[in-house]
């Protein structure tokens, strides 16, 4: 029988910058705290690891460590910009036939049942890799490599432009799931609407809090939220006037502004607004505070509107009606949203949905000719032959009257 180890991934700064929300409390408990108890409980025979960052040692998590005084649980800190390259560190002792079960520490809820089935066909099946797929909710999610296939990758992902494959290796195998020995497991649970509104209720000190900056401490390897922005650049022509709607603190808008003519911010939250002047002197840039269901602009005022991360929180009709009124005809829309095929209930609860494909193609092609879906499978890796993923970016065109 292979031996298991279990490594919980947590970092105290986001890829963008920020603080990272597995630091939020969970009933008064730190959530990657939560997330290591329920590991501990599921594999009470496997060793644990908490694998971090090395700008976090010393820091908060080393007493996160201390707190839980569990002979099994160990950690291990470094590789700032590689996930990967901590998963093999941490498991150096292991033999190629074993096998790891990663955690996301953020995950206090992953579905450990869905685990252990993992490990079993891993085991049975000496497996590569074994996930759940890439529109699962995230938040019930964990996978299973072989050690010695993680060894192999870290060789093989020696060039800048795989570093995005160093955040997240699953999707390595996954993309390549031809070349090595990897599966989606198949069996897949229903969750009832009760226990899904118990998770939502559980996260909900967690999402309380301000939208996640982006900042000098962003890693672009992994960083989905500045990486959106990039996206929208491919499409979006130089001559273009465009919006930024739900702007937050104007990052998006100052990284357009070098490539397009005009480019205005808009958002709710007036501190935000009042952050995004003060810390932009580009010319061709202006902010405003606006509401995304009821904008002051005229009809046909943009070329373009981008919106990251917005729809979910807000009334998805209203919402898509004004962005429809403002775009000129012939315009674009590029927005992006959390995929979910379990959304009706997200574990979010700044979300009041999160959308499955289909439901989401269906509800803005009310709207919109949809000309491009990117299915973001994690962190910056997609697949343009495939459109699902944890999140999903549409590049959208208003008709013509």
């Amino acid at each position: 029988m292979s031996n298991i180890k279990v490594l919980i991934q947590a970092s105290s700064r986001s890829w963008a910058g920020g603080r990272d929300i597995c630091m939020g409390l969970v009933n008064g408990e730190i959530a990657i705290v939560r997330t290591i108890k329920r590991a501990l409980t599921a594999f009470p025979e496997a060793q644990f690891c908490l694998v971090a960052p090395e700008f976090d040692r010393g820091g908060e998590l080393k007493g996160i460590v201390d707190e839980i005084a569990d002979k099994r649980l160990q950690a291990f800190y470094g590789f700032d910009e590689s996930p990967l390259s901590r998963m093999v560190a941490a498991s150096s002792e292991l033999k190629d036939d074993d096998f790891i079960v990663r955690v996301d520490g953020i995950h206090f809820c992953f579905d450990t049942n869905l685990s252990q089935q993992m490990v079993s066909l891993a085991q049975k099946n000496n497996l590569d890799c074994i996930k759940l797929p890439a529109d699962f909710p995230v938040h019930f999610s964990s996978e299973v490599f072989r050690v010695g296939a993680l060894r192999e990758l870290v060789k093989i992902l020696d060039k800048p432009e795989l570093a995005k494959f160093h955040v997240h290796p699953k999707t390595y195998f996954e993309l390549n799931r031809y070349d090595y020995k990897f599966e989606h497991l198949g069996s897949l649970p229903q969750y009832s609407d009760d226990y899904l509104r118990e998770c939502r209720q559980l996260a909900q000190a967690i999402y309380e809090i301000p939208r996640q900056e982006v900042n000098s401490h962003r890693i672009a390897s992994g960083d989905r939220l500045g990486y959106h922005y990039q996206l929208a650049l491919k499409y979006l022509k130089s001559s273009m006037k465009v919006l930024d709607i739900a702007c937050a603190d104007g990052y998006g808008v100052r990284m357009m502004s070098t490539s397009l003519a005009t480019v205005h911010g808009a958002d709710l939250d007036p501190e935000s607004v009042a952050y995004a002047k003060a810390h932009s002197s580009q010319k061709n840039v202006a902010f405003f505070v606006e509401d995304i269901t009821d904008m002051s602009f005229d009809d046909d005022s943009y070329d373009a509107v981008t919106s990251f991360e917005t729809l979910e929180h807000v009334p998805e009709e209203a919402c898509l009606k004004e962005l429809q009124r403002i775009i000129k005809p012939g315009g674009m829309l590029v927005l992006s949203t959390p995929q979910n095929s379990y959304g009706h209930i997200p574990v979010n609860s700044c979300h009041i949905v999160e959308y499955s494909l289909d439901y989401l193609l269906n509800l803005v092609g009310q709207y919109f000719h949809i000309v491009k879906v990117i299915g973001i499978k994690a962190g910056i890796i997609h697949d343009d032959a495939d459109p699902y993923g944890t999140n999903t970016v549409l590049v959208c065109i208003k008709p013509i009257r």
